[in-house]
């Protein structure tokens, strides 16, 4: 996935979007293989105005790429886990540290710097339990930032919504 062109933060301030922006984003949402052609007729503008908009909409920071969504059982990635971290210290540098590596590793699908009791949330798939426990060890509990883990299974990933918009 394409990262923010603009770096726009959460919350900040962006144009609103107009009716025809959010038919556009709708239909993106269900659909984002949807040919040009066939995102014109179902928001009912000419194919050169859907080409021009949705880009406009991935210039303003609002689209911020498309990607694949892949079964990962059938990528041998069938154990999720979600993992809750809790630094020793919280220090800028072990943050930045913990930040810049962890979630870039190849087992972790997202990541959350989260306030309360842990300070970060990672959601990961790997192939077995015996690879949960060894990514835990080799990843996190060598690591002298890291000061206590909790892992759970996760039995079941119901998707959400994906690009919510307002009704």
């Amino acid at each position: 996935m394409s990262t923010n062109p603009k770096n726009i933060r959460p919350g900040s301030h962006v144009e609103p979007l107009d009716a025809i922006d959010e038919r556009l984003l709708a239909a993106l949402v269900d659909d984002a293989r949807i040919s040009n052609k066939q995102l014109a007729e179902l928001v009912g503008i000419a194919p050169s105005t859907a080409l021009m908009r949705t880009r406009a909409l991935s210039e303003r920071g609002i689209v911020q790429g498309f990607e694949a969504k892949l079964s990962l059982s059938a990528i041998g990635r069938s154990v999720q886990a979600l993992v809750a971290v809790r630094l020793r210290a919280h220090d800028r540098d072990q943050i930045d540290r913990f930040t810049a590596r962890v979630p870039h590793l190849p087992a972790v699908l997202s990541t959350f710097h989260t306030s309360g009791s842990v300070d970060y949330l990672l959601h990961i798939a790997v192939g077995s339990t015996e690879d949960l426990r060894d990514w835990v060890l080799d990843n996190l509990a060598t690591d002298p930032v890291v000061g206590h883990t909790e892992t759970t299974l996760v039995f079941e990933h119901i998707q959400g919504n994906h690009g919510p918009l307002p009704v």
